[in-house]
């Protein structure tokens, strides 16, 4: 395992990037939500990320060069056309649209579509919440199908994730992210990339038996629902919402993927601001004045641990595994960029 401090890997990313063909711009969105990803815990969204999206620009799935548009609005929505430009470039761009117009007028709907893979959704959620801004997000299946549905034997759906943020004056925003998918992909990659284990129930090999073993998932095998049916029916919920009701199907690309969902109010929509703040802060009390459960320390609520995680790693760095960081110096090197060489 080699450790780097976050501004190294920021300038890697954004070299890089720049090397491929971006602006320096919008390198450094990507850079700066990649190593936020990291600081979160969440190595599964970053620099591991890179080869794929290299990948992506050479087979034309990414648009490097791309900007992403509004094609139709009203005071309350937005129809966002990504134009395959960077996934986080197009993340960041219908996030803030959706934060302005909530602000202006109470509530926004962003549909998203050519969106390229754009990683975590609690980046651009979170991002909502330092505004005032309560923010929901889901995206449906991209890329190959991975997932099962429940009491299916074969995949049909991605990991189809879903994001929550509500604004915290006193704190990290309450954040809700996650798959619908037992596991996330990215973790499988990073399983991969450590030579361990993936947590039994998670992952079917391409027979369709329960493995553990990430290498099944990228030699035919596909993961099933968290929950059973409930973590299937949330996952088919976020496929509707960013598919058919944002239009993903009228405007096709070179992949077949759907877009996204966003959903945006301001805080102080239905109160005034203060007011809002005090009954949050009364009810994150009642629920961290419960007393701990044996082998835990204290109740923590959902963006606690990444905030924890992301305090501690500006400190202490970033750990990546040895074959996740050749796999970047390759990536680098395919572009001219000879990471070593970055201070």
């Amino acid at each position: 395992m080699l450790n780097f401090p976050q501004t190294k890997l920021i300038k890697i990313v954004h070299d890089i990037f720049c090397a491929a063909g971006a602006s320096s711009q919008d390198a450094s969105q990507v850079a700066e939500i990649l190593i936020a990803n990291h600081l979160a815990g969440h190595d599964s969204h970053g620099i591991l990320r890179i080869p794929e999206y290299l990948q992506s620009i050479l087979d034309g799935e990414i648009a490097i060069a791309a900007k992403p548009e509004i094609i139709q609005e009203t005071p309350t929505s937005a129809v966002v056309k990504g134009n395959w430009a960077l996934g986080q470039v197009v993340g960041n761009f219908a996030t803030d649209i959706a934060i302005k117009k909530a602000r202006e007028v109470g509530v926004c709907a962003v549909s998203v579509v050519q969106a390229a893979h754009t990683g975590r959704l609690a980046v651009f959620t979170e991002r909502a919440a330092a505004q005032d801004v309560v923010m929901f997000m889901t995206i449906g299946t991209v890329d190959r199908p991975m997932t099962a549905p429940y009491g299916g034997a074969a995949p049909i759906l991605g990991t189809n994730p879903m994001a929550f943020s509500i604004p915290n004056a006193q704190g990290p925003a309450v954040t809700l992210d996650f798959a619908t998918s037992a596991i996330a992909a990215g973790k499988i990659k990073v399983a991969k990339a450590k030579h361990e284990a993936l947590p039994p129930g998670c992952l079917l090999d391409k027979n369709g038996e329960p493995s553990t073993d990430p290498n099944d998932f990228f030699n035919g095998g596909f993961m099933v629902p968290f929950g059973e049916h409930k973590g299937y029916a949330l996952a088919i919920i976020a496929e509707l919402l960013s598919g058919p009701l944002v239009g993903n199907e009228s405007y096709p690309g070179v992949t077949q993927r759907s877009g996204i969902f966003i959903f945006a109010l301001k805080s102080s929509l239905f109160q005034p601001k203060e007011a809002y703040d005090t009954a949050l802060q009364r009810s994150i009390q009642k629920i961290k004045d419960i007393p701990p459960a044996k082998g835990f320390t204290e109740v923590l609520l959902p963006g606690e641990p990444e905030a924890k995680m992301a305090a501690k790693r500006m400190v202490s760095g970033i750990d990546i595994p040895e074959d996740t960081w050749e796999a970047v110096k390759r990536a680098g090197l395919s572009v001219g960029v000879d990471v070593d060489q970055i201070k």
